[in-house]
């Protein structure tokens, strides 16, 4: 009690006291105004009486003053904790040497550093950019009609026939939402987005002048970087009336439930063309921005204050987040500390589903949030802005409550329940470093090393089939005889007109006043001998041979004699089964653990293969820029994230590795052949034994690595 004088300190002359609603467990509250900052407090009855009878001066006097009449007792805790309240937020009207030092002391500890000030701004920014109090009052007389209840009546029946409208309607409906995903359909949401939320806050404000309390500002405010319209409704809080501040606090809603049941309504009536889309565009925008974003109690944003103001709770986020800490404290440790405040055993239960719901909510937005980021900015920018919302939001709170568990640490018990939880803390920590994790499994596919597809080199029509699906064939054996007539028509006009051109250069060099044409016909006829080559070669293509020797697999179903086929369609696959070869792809963190000449099991993803052993052949120490055939694509099914750039490959997402991968027969080190097909699985290989923390270091030094940018 070091901090309570005999002598108390007077209160600021410009201080305001307000009446406040009474509390979560039906205590009368006041409201204490600081005119100087635009700051409210909320003050309770222990408080309020020794404010009453602050001017004796003198502590014991105030205490005795405070407690006649009074069943509850107001002890010296209570008047020390005010004094300190008060000085902290500057509410004294103190003077001296003792008084500056210690507004020096505030100051100096709300003085930020240039990191901080960025830091802080990044996070969050508001921007003040009119003051609306002025419009609001001379507009709020035209809207009073629509804030009637015969209006708001009115506007449930239109939203409910506007929805049963939809439904009815709802293949149209969807069709216009697809038809409306373009890039003027966007820019049209907007722009819709815009319009709405401006009335959204106006609507805030409109219910603030309409109970006599002025709007300070109407701005933006950027919450990491993502722009937030908002409305300065502080002085709501002299507000007695908790029904008034409900309705303050659920204005912008409810302008935008009423936009969305007229323009549902407007939107089943209104024939095709501007019109229609600007009230689909309103429609959509107004439910979901209501339903799904302005509703959510767990950010704060309107719902949080309309289910603040429905519990009759102030500050409910600080204020859950504070019980939920302390039952986290007694379920670990037991150490018996009071709660930070008291509220009734069903109110406590809600204010504690509330603090722990919004610390999950918060991790997974928070963490979602950072990783928009993360592949939003350019680099190293993304990866920066990333790591300071991960730390900010998600392990600062982690942090600070660990250092106050250390400082409990001298008054923790140990519990069943908690020597249960350091047991399986400890267990789960030793299986994270210990090294026991001696086997790296990869992506790969099995085929054989010598293939190819077989395609006809021009427009043609199939004469004869030599083989059939799975003959075995040798090296030059004729495989697919291929005519077309166009090509032979080609070929015969051209060698029509070569043997045109050869007489007359004949007749030319005979005749010596043709003979400047000569140089002509000569240039004519070398172009004719090149196409005429050029045709002849493609016919002979047409009969397609076998480049190697191996097997005819993969011959489309339909395929039959007399079919016309087209240069892009293949009509078979060769294959040397007699080599095989295992193509694996690795990350950056598993390189080092890879070794030439180590032994492993191919895994096929058909659960009806067999295992096949497999030894490394090569590691290649350079990124692989595509896929080969894509088989391990996402888009087909793979494990593998890629994408398809301008020429069509198949390029993985992040840097990956090839390592060629050899099938053995038996332990022998024999070789195996190839399936017909190709097989799409896993290797399975053995490495040097790592952790599972340090696989996981491994691969975050990777992914700063390479999204640093440098």
């Amino acid at each position: 009690m070091s901090d309570l004088l005999a002598i108390l300190p007077p209160l600021r002359d410009d201080l305001r006291l307000y009446e406040a609603p009474p509390d979560v467990n039906g205590w009368p509250t006041w409201t204490l105004y600081d005119p100087v900052r635009g700051r409210y407090f909320r003050l309770g009855q222990a408080a309020f009486r020794l404010l009453a009878q602050w001017r004796l001066g003198e502590a014991a006097r105030v205490l005795e003053r405070a407690n006649a009449d009074c069943t509850i007792a107001t002890s010296a805790r209570d008047l020390v904790q005010l004094l300190r309240f008060l000085r902290a937020n500057s509410l004294l009207a103190e003077e001296g040497e003792d008084a500056r030092a210690s507004l020096e002391s505030q100051k100096a500890a709300m003085r930020e550093g240039p990191v901080t000030w960025l830091l802080h701004n990044y996070l969050f920014l508001r921007i003040p950019l009119i003051r609306p109090d002025r419009l609001l009052a001379l507009t709020l007389p035209l809207i009073r009609p629509l804030m009637t209840a015969w209006f708001i009546r009115l506007t449930l029946v239109v939203g409910a026939l506007g929805l049963l409208l939809v439904l009815r309607q709802w293949d149209a409906f969807r069709a216009t939402a697809i038809d409306h995903f373009t890039w003027d359909g966007i820019t049209g949401f907007a722009a819709t987005l815009v319009a709405v939320k401006v009335l959204h806050e106006f609507g805030h404000g409109w219910q603030a002048r309409r109970f006599g309390v002025p709007v300070r500002s109407q701005g933006v405010a950027f919450i990491v970087l993502w722009p937030v319209l908002y409305s300065d409704t502080t002085d709501a809080w002299r507000l007695v009336s908790r029904r008034q501040r409900l309705l303050i606090g659920a204005g912008g809603m409810l302008v935008e439930l009423t936009l969305a049941c007229w323009a549902t309504l407007a939107w089943s009536f209104l024939p095709e063309g501007y019109l229609r889309s600007a009230a689909f565009m309103v429609a959509t925008v107004t439910w979901i921005s209501s339903l799904a974003i302005n509703l959510n109690p767990l950010m704060r944003f309107d719902g949080y204050y309309l289910t603040s103001d429905l519990l009759g709770i102030e500050n409910l986020q600080a204020r859950s987040f504070a019980l939920a800490r302390w039952r986290l404290r007694e379920l670990l440790f037991g150490h018996g500390a009071p709660p930070p405040e008291h509220f009734r055993p069903l109110v406590r239960e809600r204010v504690l589903l509330f603090g722990y719901a919004t610390w999950v909510y918060r991790f997974f937005l928070f963490t979602g949030i950072a990783a928009v980021v993360f592949h939003l900015f350019f680099k190293p920018l993304g990866p920066m802005l990333a790591f300071v919302e991960i730390w900010w939001f998600v392990w600062r709170p982690v942090q600070r409550e660990l250092a106050a568990w250390w400082q409990l640490r001298e008054r923790i018990r140990l519990r069943p329940g908690l020597a249960l939880g350091l047991l399986a803390l400890g267990g789960g920590l030793w299986l994270l470093a210990t090294p026991w994790q001696s086997y790296l499994h990869l992506p790969a596919v099995l085929q054989a090393e010598r293939y190819t597809a077989l395609y006809p080199p021009h427009p043609a029509r199939i004469a004869r089939i030599l083989h059939r699906d799975g003959d075995r064939v040798e090296a030059g054996a004729l495989l697919f005889q291929l005519e077309s007539p166009d090509l032979d028509f080609q070929l015969e006009q051209t060698r029509q007109e070569l043997s045109l051109t050869q007489a007359l250069l004949q007749r030319t060099a005979a005749d010596p006043e043709t003979l400047a044409r000569a140089g002509v016909l000569e240039s004519q006829l070398a172009s004719q001998l090149t196409e005429a080559r050029g045709l002849s070669e493609t016919r002979e293509r047409l009969a397609i041979r076998a480049p190697f020797a191996g097997r005819l697999v993969d011959l489309p179903p339909g395929l039959r004699e007399g079919l016309w086929v087209a240069p892009n369609q293949p009509i078979g696959r060769l294959v040397d089964p007699s080599i095989g070869r295992v193509r694996a792809y690795a990350t950056g963190p598993d390189l080092p653990r890879l070794q030439v000449g180590a032994t492993g099991r191919f895994l096929p993803e058909d659960p009806g293969e067999a295992a096949i052993p497999v030894v490394v052949e090569s590691v290649e120490t350079v990124g692989v820029r595509s896929l080969e055939g894509g088989y391990l694509s996402q888009q087909q099914g793979g494990p593998i994230e890629t994408e398809t750039d301008a020429r069509g490959r198949v390029v993985p997402s992040h840097t990956l590795y090839r390592v060629l991968l050899r099938p053995l027969a038996d332990g022998q080190g024999r070789g195996a052949g190839a399936p017909d097909r190709v097989l799409r699985g896993s290797v399975s290989l053995q490495a040097e034994a790592t952790s599972p923390l340090a696989r996981l270091w491994r691969n975050a030094v990777a992914v700063v690595i390479r999204e640093s940018g440098f």
